[in-house]
């Protein structure tokens, strides 16, 4: 017995720590490993009603998977995270605002997100990563310089409107009183309405996309989001940007897809680790 305690102790202490990238959102919460056996994804929901103590649930969970190894985990979320690694305004996961979570690196998701997309850019580049899920996340570089968190879900559309309530994920949903499935699903048979309001939102976030080239003539901008997936949202979205760029800055912007969006935040986080 004492040799199984022995060798159980030795085996924690010489195992490295597996380093996790947590993307929490306000439909889900995506938990990415790097495993001596490869990655490893887990997959839970959330919702406005998600709390602290159900991240450290299902975080304790995948910590069970993977023992006896020690976690260390980045995490992106949808708020504004100050010096001190606290949460502030997070509207989509609203009790989490004054969270300081125990992790090794915490950051806005649209600043994850860009932590991964600038990884395959060239180090001096101007690059922004816009995405559209529950709401609207944004993150810019200029020359190489990171800038501060940026909250383009709050900039004006419309006479009262802003991007969040215009192109957001949660937005149109609630306009159309439908769940996700059943709206992608209204999209299949080319209903009316629901095509019509995919469309709008579409355009809003294009407008958006276009005010960062017309602002900071960036050479690249990466998209991601669960939005994107809607039937249309993606192809108004770049009509929009085409007619409202200024015509000298659009060509020198190359506007695209991220690989993988779905993790992108993740792997943001898992960077901001190591």
């Amino acid at each position: 017995m004492y040799w199984t305690l022995w060798h159980a102790t030795l085996t924690m202490i010489s195992m490295p720590p597996i380093p996790l990238g947590v993307d929490l959102g306000g439909t889900k919460l995506l938990i990415l490993a790097e495993t001596p056996a490869g990655e490893r994804t887990w997959k839970f929901p959330t919702g406005p009603g998600f709390t602290p103590a159900d991240f450290d649930a299902h975080l304790a969970a995948v910590g069970a998977e993977l023992a006896p190894a020690e976690l260390v985990y980045g995490l992106s979320v949808p708020g504004l995270v100050n010096d001190e690694g606290v949460v502030g305004p997070c509207d989509v996961l609203p009790l989490l605002n004054g969270w300081r979570p125990r992790a090794a690196a915490a950051l806005n998701d649209g600043q994850a997100a860009l932590t991964a997309y600038a990884a395959g850019c060239a180090p001096g580049a101007t690059l922004a990563i816009v995405g559209s899920g529950t709401a609207i996340a944004a993150a810019l570089q200029i020359a190489g310089h990171r800038v501060p968190c940026t909250e383009l879900g709050y900039v004006p559309y419309g006479p009262e409107a802003t991007l969040d309530a215009a192109a957001s994920g949660a937005a149109l949903l609630a306009h159309l009183a439908l769940t996700a499935p059943e709206l992608a699903e209204r999209l299949s048979r080319h209903d009316p309405v629901a095509t019509a309001a995919v469309r709008a939102a579409g355009e809003a976030f294009g407008a958006g996309i276009a005010a960062l080239i017309n602002l900071f003539r960036p050479e690249r901008i990466g998209l991601y989001g669960g939005t994107l997936t809607y039937l249309g949202y993606l192809t108004a979205a770049l009509a929009a940007v085409d007619r409202r760029a200024l015509p000298a800055l659009r060509p020198s912007c190359r506007v695209e897809l991220v690989p993988q969006p779905e993790l992108i935040a993740a792997r943001g986080a898992l960077l901001a680790v190591r």
